[in-house]
Order: C-alpha cells, then sequence, then structure tokens
C-alpha cells in the first residue's frame, strides 16, 4: 500500500478526476491541494482509504504544495506526488510504491517528476523543496542539482504513464502571460543560488512571493 499520495492542481479539474480514474493499486491518503479553490466534486476511487480536500484561499505553488504534503503526514517513510492531468497505466503505481527510502525516484519519460517520490532518508539529507521558486517552474531542477551536491541518487522507472504536459499554462491565456515573466525570475534566482554555491532548501520569501504572484487580485 502506498502511504499517501499528494496532488496539487490549479485547474483544469477534468482532467483531475481523469487521474483519479486510473489509480489501480491501494492508497492510504490521497491529499489534493486545491490551489485554484474552485474544486466543487471529485470521485475517490475504491482503492484510496481516506481522502482529503484542502482548499486554498491563495495558490501555495508548486514548491510550497509538494512541502506541504511532506508536512500534513510526517511520520510516513516516503511521500509520492503527481500531477492532475496524468494517467496512470496497469501497475504503474505498484512499481513506484517500490522506491527506496534513500532515494528520489522519478519516471524515466519525461518529464520525469510527473510523478515521483521522495525516502525519508533522502528528505532529512536535502531538506524540503525551495519556496523562494515560486510558483511553477525550476523546482524540480534545483532539488535535482541539490541531490547531486548532497549525492542522493535520482533513479528513474519505467511504467507506464500518459502526461498532458504543461496543462495548467496551456489551457489559460492569463496563466501563459504570468508564467512567461516568472519563469525568468525563477530561472535567475536559480542561476544565482548555484554560483553562491547554495545547495540548502532556501526559504519562504514574501517579497518573491508578492512579485510572482499568480493570484487574482482581491479587493
Amino acid at each position: 500500500m502506498i502511504p499517501n499520495f499528494i496532488v496539487p492542481v490549479l485547474n483544469r479539474y477534468d482532467l483531475l478526476q481523469r487521474m483519479l480514474d486510473s489509480i489501480d493499486f491501494p492508497i492510504r491518503d490521497l491529499l489534493i491541494i486545491d490551489n485554484g479553490g474552485e474544486l466543487n466534486h471529485v470521485k475517490f476511487p475504491k482503492t484510496v482509504l481516506n481522502s482529503h480536500v484542502l482548499s486554498m484561499p491563495a495558490n501555495q505553488g508548486v514548491s510550497g504544495s509538494w512541502n506541504l504534503g511532506i508536512k500534513c503526514f510526517p511520520h510516513d517513510n516516503m511521500w509520492m506526488f503527481g500531477s492532475n492531468d496524468v494517467v496512470f497505466g496497469a501497475n504503474a503505481l505498484e512499481k513506484l510504491s517500490q522506491a527506496r527510502r534513500d532515494e528520489i525516484t522519478l519516471t524515466e519519460s519525461f518529464p520525469h517528476w510527473q510523478a515521483f517520490v521522495v525516502g525519508d532518508q533522502a528528505l532529512q539529507r536535502l531538506g524540503l523543496f525551495d519556496e523562494s521558486i515560486h510558483p511553477a517552474f525550476c523546482e524540480d531542477v534545483d532539488m535535482r542539482i541539490r541531490a547531486e551536491h548532497h549525492g542522493v541518487t535520482l533513479r528513474k522507472v519505467q511504467i507506464p504513464i500518459h502526461h498532458d504536459n504543461s496543462s495548467t499554462i496551456h489551457s489559460d491565456g492569463r496563466l501563459k502571460v504570468l508564467n512567461a515573466s516568472t519563469h525568468g525570475s525563477n530561472d535567475k534566482y536559480l542561476r544565482d543560488k548555484i554560483a553562491r554555491g547554495d545547495f540548502s532548501e532556501g526559504r519562504w520569501d514574501l517579497d518573491r512571493r508578492r512579485a510572482n504572484s499568480w493570484d487574482e487580485k482581491k479587493v
């Protein structure tokens, strides 16, 4: 049984349901982090023992959502993550469930972080995802660089999986425009971090969070 499965979602809730329908392996706790705050109804598969939906008042971003998922299940020995726009083939989740505690397990097919597992021993060495990288893109590159620096193995496994790459951005013209700006900001931040020889988890930064916001302004 998979102890937990953490799924952030911002839009394209139809794809979220499609992903849930493809789950064919027992999961103890399935956590959906609804960063769009518009999830009205979702049907969980019978293989899920406990289901949780967190409706967020603001977009936590990718790093923030992944970290929140980890913090929700602090006593587990691994954390599994998936994009809302993936579809798992037969036995894909079962194979991912065999991940090692001292590694990060990725998919062999691109994009490699579409579904992945972080073991608790790997997390103890690496720390959390860098929340200064907000709201999306470059957080996976940062963790890969840190893993290579700290000697944590990133193991890729071949599993049957389909992914609608960047469906969040491609389905919303407003987000596509915003991403053009924030992607450059995150790339610059990461390059500066590497130049400083900083291989830490970084920290949440109020100025960067505000500057890189994709949130609709509330009056």
